[in-house]
Parts: C-alpha cells; sequence; structure tokens
C-alpha cells in the first residue's frame, strides 16, 4: 500500500507545484474535457480515450508505459463512446445531429467507426451490407467469429416494405455487415452472446404499450415474459451473473422498479437483488457476464460481483479518500483498471490500477485549467418542502468566503426526470468562481432518489415542482447562507422551464433570470411531439410528458396556467434567452417566443442564438466559452457577487 500511495503522491506534487494561485478564467470552467473515455485492451497493456487540445480533438492510442501507437483526427464528429473490438481496432462512436423516429419516440442515434491502430485509419460499419441496412446503430458488442475479432451490432434494415431491426456480424477491417438475425416488425432489441448468437430478444408495440421478451430455443423463440405498460415499461440489463440468465427490470407496485436475476429457459426468478438505489451502470466482462452494478443516491457507490474489481475499488478508496470513484473499464482478467476520479481538491481525471505491480498511475486530467485547490465546495444540503416532503440539493460554495449572506444562483436541473452529481460541475463551479453560491434543487420529479420522490412529480409541472426549488432557496436563506435579495435563476432545458417559471409564476422571487435552451410554452410544446412522431393517443413521448405536465390533453387549459410564455407580463427582472438554432428536442421557436412575449430585444430580454448547436451538450469550444461568459456577464451585471 506504501508503494501505491507515494506513486499517486508524486503526481499531486507535480500538480500543486505548476498550479496557479489565482481564480481561473472562465474559459477553464467552459472548457471541454482534456481527456475523456479511458478504456483498457483486453490484455491490459494498452489505453485508448479522446484526447482534445484546443481545436484539436483525437482518438488516441498508447500503451501504458507512454508509447504512442496512434492519434487520429476525429474532426467534426460528435464521439460519444469508444471502447476495444480487438488488440488492433477500436470502436469510435459519434451521434448524429438527426432524430430516428421508432414507433412514436424519436432519438438521435449512432454512427460507428473502427480505427485501425496498426493503419490509423477509419472504417465505416455497415458502410457495405448484404442486405439493405442503415448504418444508423442502435445496439453493438464486441465478440468473437471463428476465433477472430468481430463486431456485432443491431440496426435498422429497410426490406421490401418493411423496417426491421436485425443484428449483423461486421467485418473489423472492411466494414462490411452480414445479416445474422432478422427482427419481427416489433423486435426492438437483443441479448447477444460473446459469438454473436442473439439468446434473447425485445419486443414493444407502441400503440397498446404491450412489450415481450423471448428466449432462443434452437431455430426458435420462446416467450418468457410480457407485460402491458404505456409507459414505465420493463428493461433488460443484459446477461446475469451466468450465461443461462439475464437481468430484468420491471416496476412492481410501491416498490417501484425491481431487478431480478431470471432463467433463460423459462423466465423463472433465480434471485433479486437489493441496491441502494436505482442503478443505471451494468458492467460486463468479455464474455457477456454481469460483473459490477453502479448508483448513485447522495454519491457513487457499486455491488461487485468480481472480488478483483472490488479490490482495486477499495485499494483507490484508500488512496484517495473523499473521492468519488467511477468504474470506467478493466482488461479481460481484471488486473489493470481504470477509474475516473473527482471530488474534494480533484476537479477530475483518469486513474489505472495495475494489481500485479501494486500501483496506481495517473493517465490524464480533464479539466487541468481548474486546479484541485481551485475547487468549490460541494456540500448535500436536506430541507423540507412547504407541504412536509424531505428533498435535497447541492450547494457549491464560493472559495474563500464566509458563508453567509452570499449571492446566489438557483440552477434546477433539467429532464425533469434527471438528477445533479456531487462531483465537478463545469457551471456550478464557475459560478460560485465569481463568488455565488449556487444551489442545485433536487426537486420532486428528480429521477435517481427512489421511485416515490420521481412520481411525486407527475402533474406537478409549474406547481410543487417548481415550488421544490423556491422552498430549498427559502430553507438556505432561514439558515442565513444566502441572501433573499440577491437571488437569481439558471437552468438548461426543463431547468430553462424553470428558470422562465421562476421569474413569471413566482414574479419577485428572483433578481434575474437565465433560460438555456427552456420550454415557455407547454402547449407548443406537445404539439411539437405531435408532428414530429404520432398522434396524441399514439405517441409515448407526448404520453410522458402529460404525465409530468398533469394535462388531460394538448387543448389543455392548464397548460397555459404554467407557460411563461402566455405569463410575461408578470416578469418583474430581466431575463436572458440562450438557445442552439439546431435543437431537435426543445424548438429553438420556444425561446423566440418567450422573447416575443417579452417585448422583443431590450434592457428586459434578450436572445442568444447559437449557430449549429443541437440541446443537450455543446460540442462547439467556442460557442460554449460564449454561453459561459454571457451568463456570468449578465448575472454579474444583474445581481453583482459582492
Amino acid at each position: 500500500m506504501l508503494r501505491i500511495l507515494l506513486a499517486v503522491m508524486a503526481s499531486f506534487v507535480l500538480l500543486a507545484s505548476s498550479a496557479r494561485a489565482q481564480t481561473p478564467p472562465i474559459e477553464a470552467y467552459a472548457a471541454l474535457p482534456a481527456i475523456s473515455m479511458v478504456e483498457v485492451s483486453p490484455d491490459g497493456s494498452t489505453l485508448a480515450y479522446l484526447r482534445r487540445d484546443g481545436a484539436s480533438t483525437k482518438v488516441v492510442v498508447q500503451t501504458r508505459t507512454g508509447e504512442l501507437l496512434a492519434a487520429v483526427e476525429t474532426g467534426a464528429l460528435r464521439v460519444s463512446e469508444l471502447a476495444w473490438a480487438s488488440p488492433d481496432h477500436v470502436v469510435v462512436g459519434w451521434l448524429t445531429s438527426e432524430h430516428f423516429p421508432l414507433g412514436g419516440y424519436k432519438g438521435r442515434f449512432m454512427i460507428l467507426d473502427v480505427l485501425n491502430v496498426r493503419t490509423q485509419s477509419y472504417e465505416r460499419v455497415l458502410k457495405r451490407a448484404d442486405h439493405n441496412a442503415y448504418t444508423s446503430i442502435f445496439d453493438w458488442r464486441a465478440g468473437t467469429y471463428r476465433d477472430r475479432p468481430a463486431l456485432f451490432v443491431t440496426a435498422p434494415t429497410y426490406e421490401e416494405g418493411d423496417l426491421t431491426f436485425d443484428v449483423y456480424r461486421v467485418d473489423l477491417d472492411t466494414g462490411r455487415g452480414f445479416r445474422m438475425h432478422r427482427g419481427d416488425s416489433d423486435t426492438r432489441g437483443y441479448v447477444l452472446a460473446q459469438t454473436g448468437e442473439a439468446v434473447a430478444r425485445t419486443a414493444y408495440q407502441a400503440d397498446s404499450g404491450f412489450w415481450r421478451l423471448s428466449s432462443r430455443t434452437g431455430a426458435g423463440w420462446r416467450e418468457i415474459y410480457t407485460e402491458t405498460a404505456l409507459l414505465d415499461g420493463p428493461g433488460l440489463g443484459g446477461l446475469g451473473r451466468t450465461p443461462d440468465t439475464l437481468v430484468l427490470a420491471r416496476k412492481e407496485g410501491d416498490r417501484g422498479y425491481i431487478y431480478s436475476e431470471i432463467a433463460l429457459a423459462d423466465g423463472s426468478v433465480r434471485e433479486t437483488f437489493d441496491f441502494a438505489a436505482q442503478p443505471d451502470g451494468f458492467f460486463h466482462d468479455s464474455s457477456g457476464k454481469l460483473v459490477a452494478v453502479g448508483w448513485t443516491d447522495t454519491y457513487r457507490q457499486y455491488r461487485f460481483f468480481e472480488p478483483a474489481l472490488q479490490t482495486a475499488f477499495d485499494t483507490l478508496s484508500e488512496v484517495l479518500p473523499g473521492r468519488q470513484l467511477q468504474l470506467v473499464s478493466f482488461s479481460d482478467d481484471y488486473s489493470v483498471v481504470a477509474f475516473y476520479v473527482e471530488g474534494s481538491g480533484e476537479s477530475g481525471g483518469y486513474y489505472v490500477y495495475d494489481a500485479a505491480r501494486q500501483r496506481v498511475s495517473v493517465v490524464g486530467r480533464s479539466y487541468p485549467g481548474v486546479p484541485g485547490e481551485a475547487m468549490a465546495e460541494v456540500r448535500a444540503v436536506r430541507y423540507a418542502a412547504a407541504d412536509g416532503r424531505q428533498l435535497m440539493g447541492y450547494l457549491t460554495l464560493p472559495p474563500g468566503r464566509e458563508s453567509r449572506d452570499l449571492p446566489v444562483v438557483v440552477m434546477p436541473h433539467g429532464g425533469p426526470a434527471a438528477r445533479d452529481y456531487a462531483g465537478y460541475d463545469w457551471m456550478a463551479q464557475a459560478f460560485a468562481s465569481r463568488g455565488y453560491a449556487v444551489f442545485q434543487p433536487q426537486f420532486r420529479g428528480s429521477d435517481g432518489f427512489g421511485l416515490d420522490l420521481l412520481e411525486a412529480g407527475y402533474g406537478e409541472w409549474g406547481r410543487k415542482m417548481q415550488s421544490d426549488v423556491s422552498d430549498g432557496l427559502r430553507y438556505l436563506v432561514e439558515q442565513d447562507v444566502v441572501d433573499a435579495d440577491r437571488a437569481c435563476i439558471v437552468g438548461w432545458s426543463y431547468g430553462g422551464y424553470a428558470a422562465l417559471a421562476g421569474m413569471t409564476l413566482e414574479a419577485g422571487a428572483y433578481r434575474c433570470g437565465v433560460s438555456i435552451a427552456g420550454v415557455s410554452d407547454l402547449r407548443e410544446m406537445l404539439r411539437e411531439e405531435e408532428r414530429q412522431g404520432d398522434n396524441e393517443d399514439r405517441n409515448p413521448a407526448v404520453r410522458y410528458w402529460k404525465r409530468f405536465m398533469g394535462a388531460s390533453s394538448t387543448s389543455d387549459s392548464s397548460l397555459d396556467e404554467r407557460s411563461p410564455a402566455r405569463l410575461a407580463a408578470r416578469a418583474r427582472g430581466p431575463i436572458l434567452l440562450i438557445h442552439g438554432r439546431d435543437d431537435l428536442t426543445v424548438p429553438f421557436r420556444q425561446s423566440q417566443m418567450m422573447l416575443e412575449a417579452l417585448g422583443g430585444e431590450s434592457e428586459r430580454a434578450r436572445l442568444i442564438a447559437l449557430p449549429g448547436q443541437d440541446h443537450s451538450v455543446l460540442q462547439n469550444q467556442a460557442e460554449r466559452t460564449r454561453l459561459l461568459r454571457e451568463t456570468v456577464a449578465f448575472l454579474e451585471a444583474h445581481n453583482p457577487p459582492r
């Protein structure tokens, strides 16, 4: 253990000696991660990761001793996944800026390229196939075919007027696809063995909500589980701890979702797991066997089924106390394990544990411009809503200031069925560095804290979901931590709606508001979902939003009573609107409508349009920096921190 400790301490000494004492510039907080998606090769000798340096983004492959094997530019690709398919091939997944409609849902789809480490060239997966396959990939895994490495993907095929979801084997050197399984009209996904053989598949009918799970029986299929649920349907977590089991998640009354290991043969329950919170990560080895499950309550936690992974986690936890560890990847024999580490004194970095050498090494830090000593403290705060419901939130405190009568930025998250985390949040840390306390309330309707809190948000859009936010602010005021007269509200997506609602439905509660890609007119938002998908009764997306909004139909008059664009006359303070012109989730028109309702561009309102930007993540460094600069300048102008 001493040797491990010394290896890590040396890296911290280097960090401290090179760090700047002054507050980092805004550009440092706006920076995209310098390193991300670290993946350990199957034999543990090599690493692949995404590296950003200025305008350049590359997929980098290097030995663990530092020898560079490949560094290939990604160009304009919006890379979202990296993984090894063989010792010589890295799969690069990137999201398109388009939507693929399926069964009433619409979502971005993924394109896969395979990087050949030897030739440093890309091949597009399914650029050629033996059937009319789309290059949009909905699921994939690495495996072997006739003892050679191969890639297996699930992709739609349009053939003879039918759209089916099929399994293709892909040659890693050419990208060519060979169909292995053809789905039925309602097939939506598969569970694949290491050989690419489908051991199970799922089907879903959007209009009825009928979901079924079938297992392979020779050349046919046997139904082993069915359920009808227009919303909150079941799901799969892949293979279980043995190759003859699956992990099935299903909602069971007031218990919420339960996770069971079921037999492939007949669907009988082998074991029901007892996790502390709803899992958000299932980890499998190269054979597909389940080896770990991760979840986040207040902080990140795991249940390990593989002892070697537990040992790696325990060792790093002892070496880096007080930090959050996220399992990232591991070698086939578990001797080399990569973790993402963040928390007190660490804005985020990748560490590799070598069991054979008993050594921990630092691969790189994601945000080198924000040194550990510049990190603002993040606290978990618990408070009661007006109706007595117990809630929590994350409070980020400005460094070097007494925690008393602080100016505050209230920052509700998007979703709304989402959540915040206790780690490094680039916007919260940026605001705190400028002297603001930042409060991120986990209001009812938030996900990840149990089904009770999530379901308590149904029908409460613009109602108790909104008052939960201001109740948290009220609690901090009562504790003398923040100044009620110096509060602004900033949010993205649903959080953008909450910011606009805070300025209109709760006029006077906040001095100013910033809505980033926010919804301003609920009725129009639902109608847009119908235009993009199916009609009201057959559209799962519309069903989902109506449940949160508490609306019986798109003509429900209560939608107007909670739409900030229809209540703009109530707003007292200035409002800044920021929106990507190419937003496919919340149309740019939503911010335009709010600006028009506020009387157009004036001291009271301003709209910043971000060309070429989509909804969730700004991948353009210049526009991301602009967003943060404009927001901070707006806050400092209308709610000075000192």
